[in-house]
Parts: structure tokens; sequence; C-alpha cells
């Protein structure tokens, strides 16, 4: 059976957000039993994020000059291993390792299949609208993410029997299985995807890549020119600075939201919570988010059509809702009211990535597709970075909500950059022009609308 990119990309991308989350309802919580402490968690993820960001650009560079199926193939065997370190990690040496590996192998992934499916669909339709696409495959990944999140909470109540202590508890369930739909996937991903056709590829190369052209010299150069083509665009630096601000409170949101609502629970305590009672609430409190950021996907398609395909305009305003969602989420003090708050945080993210990357992708060549995306994600890790460290040492030493409130702060006045963009797009009157070989295209009228 032959696959289409869409089809290969979504089938793929899916599974594999499954498995990854699959441990992610309790991971803050598994660490708390081992002794580490929020100010730690902080630190060991915030760690992931700064590998993530240091390796971004290389890996991006290889996956132009290697294959992108290459490149997520090599991230995706890494990350079963990452999962297995966190497995028999019991100090906080062992989670900073398992920060490095799982970081590195993120690193490689990141984009990769991404960039693939971007060249796909413009091989077949040079003229095609990426947001709807996007969106559907954001969609897509958000089930498997929804899905993932409730079946991870689950686990744990069916291995209670399990001792609270030791490797293999039921906290720690979860981990094992997100390891074997990790390999599944790669196995997926093998049959599969297909890089042979010009999509992912340069066109010269066919997908054959040269020797000089894995070459460090030769990557070095591919960094350097995404590195300067990110600096001379307007339009691309401002689109950064909003990755880096959405990463911050991304990470405020994933490193902080269990010990918030695990305090939330009535009548379980931490000792039950080891135990594995209270995961499936959790579970469905994570999975309900995912399944929200689908409705958010849908949405932005509606709101873009209905703004004509004012992109810049449509990612402001989903933007400013994420950021007043998170002060609410903040001043919240009761479950159901704090987990709606948080479900609109997700969902007004998922509906603010489409139409951002439709706005990044149509600044950069495809021939450097990779190493541009992960310029992205660079801002993005480097965010994170910064949200997990400094806001999980201001939660630690103040409240979790003070963190949020600066996140949502922060949030409510990046959107202020797309009405730049907006401003700036309809002020131009220069016809439309084609990514340059330099990496990015002059912003144009049809940039952003």
């Amino acid at each position: 059976m032959r696959f289409t990119p869409r089809s290969a990309y979504y089938l793929v991308t899916s599974i594999n957000w499954f498995g990854a989350v699959l441990p992610m309802s309790v991971m803050v919580l598994l660490a708390q039993a081992r002794g580490v402490s929020l100010t730690e968690v902080g630190l060991f993820i915030g760690l992931y994020s700064l590998v993530v960001a240091v390796l971004e650009l290389p890996s991006g560079a290889m996956a132009d000059a290697l294959g992108r199926k290459r490149a997520f193939l090599l991230g995706g065997a890494l990350n079963a291993v990452a999962r297995l370190v966190f497995l028999l990690a019991f100090d906080l040496t062992a989670f900073l390792a398992y920060a490095v590996v799982s970081g590195a192998a993120r690193a490689l992934s990141s984009g990769a299949l991404e960039a693939w499916f971007i060249d796909a669909l413009q091989a077949e339709d040079p003229d095609v609208d990426l947001q709807p696409a996007l969106a559907a495959a954001g969609s897509f990944q958000l089930v498997g993410l929804a899905l993932g999140t409730v079946t991870g909470g689950a686990l744990p109540l069916l291995f209670a029997a399990l001792p609270s202590h030791g490797v293999f508890t039921p906290l720690a369930i979860p981990l094992l299985f997100s390891i074997a739909v990790q390999l599944a996937v790669l196995a997926l991903t093998t049959l599969v995807v297909d890089e042979r056709s010009r999509a992912g590829n340069a066109p010269a190369t066919g997908g054959r890549r040269t020797h000089s052209s894995l070459h460090p010299a030769a990557i070095l150069t591919l960094v350097r020119g995404a590195l300067s083509a990110a600096v001379r665009s307007p339009t691309l630096r401002l689109l950064l600075i909003a990755d880096a601000v959405v990463g911050a409170a991304l990470a405020a949101s994933e490193n902080l939201w269990q010990p918030f609502f695990a305090a939330l629970l009535p009548a379980v305590d931490a000792a039950g919570l080891a135990a594995g009672g209270g995961t499936l609430a959790l579970g469905v409190i994570l999975g309900g988010s995912f399944a929200v950021g689908i409705a958010g996907n849908a949405l932005a398609t509606h709101v873009a059509r209905a703004a004509g395909r004012r992109y810049a305009l449509v990612a402001a305003g989903f933007q400013f809702v994420q950021g007043v969602a998170f002060v609410g989420l903040a001043l919240s003090g009761r479950f159901l009211s704090a987990a709606g708050l948080l479900w609109l945080t997700y969902l007004t993210r998922s509906g603010w990535n489409s139409p951002h990357a439709t706005l990044y992708n149509r600044e950069v060549s495809a021939e450097r597709r990779s190493a541009m995306l992960s310029v992205q994600s660079l801002a993005g890790f480097g965010g994170g970075f910064i949200g997990s460290v400094a806001l999980g040492a201001l939660a630690e030493t103040v409240s979790i909500s003070a963190a949020w409130l600066v996140a949502g702060v922060g949030l409510t006045a990046s959107a202020l950059l797309y009405l730049i963009l907006d401003r700036n797009d309809r002020a131009s009157v220069a016809p439309i022009t084609r990514a340059s070989p330099e990496g990015y295209a002059a912003p144009t009228a049809s940039s952003s609308t």
C-alpha cells in the first residue's frame, strides 16, 4: 500500500505523539516521588531545553544534508534510550543525564518530518495554502496526544498492585509502554515515509547526499546561512520572539500543572499519588487539553478564512486570549474552573500555531527548511529554558500562580508583534516573491494575509 505524504505524515506523527506523552501525566510526580524538588524539576527540564537549543541548528542542517527521514529515525531511537534512562533515574544526576539524551533526541527529530511534509505539499502544488494542511496535521497529532495522556493516566491504576518504591512502580509503567510505542513508530516510519521523491530533498540530489555535504564545514555553512536568514528578515525576527515567549509559557504550563492540580484533588495525598491514586483525573485533565486543541485547529481555519487569510491578525487574537487564560488560571483556586482555563490555554495555543507556522514557512526556502525550522525550534526551546529555570524557581519560592501570572502577561504583550506584522503586510504593495536561496523571502502583501 502506497501512502500519500498527508496520510503518512498524519499517521506517523499522531502515533509518535501518542507514545511520547504516555508518561506525561505522571513524569513530574514520578520525579518528586524519587526525591526531586520542583526547583530541581525545573533544572533538569531547563537543561533539556538548553540541549535542544544548542543542538537544534546543527541537527537541522544535518537533516537537510542527510535526509529528513534518517534524522527522524535517529532521533526516535535516541528518544527510546532517554525514556529508559528516566525509568532508571533515582537522583538529580540521573535526571540530568536523561535531559541531555532526551534533548539530543528532540533536536534530531524536531522539524525533520515537518520539513519533508511541507516540501511534499509544495511539490504537488507550488501555490498550496499551508495553513489548512498544518491545522489538520495538528489535529491528528492532538488526537494522539489526548489519547496518550488519558491512557498514561489510566495505566498506573491498572498496575496499582505494584510496590510504590523501586523501579517498576505504578507511576513508572507509562514509561515502559512509551518505549514500546517509540520502537513501533521507528518501524512504521521506515515503511510509510517515502523520501525518494522530490519531497523533502533538494531537487538536485533526489534524496542522495554526498559525503561532502555531511562534512562539519558544510554543516557549519548551513548553520550560518540559517542564522543569517533569521537575522536579515524583520518578519522572522518578530516571529522568533513570539516563539520564545510561547516556549517560556509552555514550559511553565507543562512543568507546573501536575503539582498544581494534584494539590486541588480531594482526599489524595502524596503517598496516594505515588501509588497511582488520582492519576486518572490528571490524565483526563491533560487529555482534555489536547482534545480541545483539535477544536483550536478547526477554529483557526475558519477564523483565517473569515479574516481573508490575514494570518498575522488571527495569530494575534489567539495569542492575546491565551495570555488572558493564563492570568485567569493563575488567579483560579478551584479544580473545575482551573481545568477549564488550562484547556483554554491549549485551545488558543493550537489556534495560534497554524497561522504562525504559515507565516514562518512562507519566509523560508525548501532547501534550507529543516535548518530554518531548527532556528524556530531553537527560539522556542531557548524560551523554554528560561521558563523552566526562572519560572520554576519563582513557583518554588513564591507560588505556581505567580509563575503563571508572569507567563500570561508575556503572552498578552507578545500579541502586539503580530499586529505589527499585519500592519506591515497591509501597507506593503510589493509583488509576491519566491523564497530566496539565502533562506527567506522578502515580506510581501500576501505573506500573512
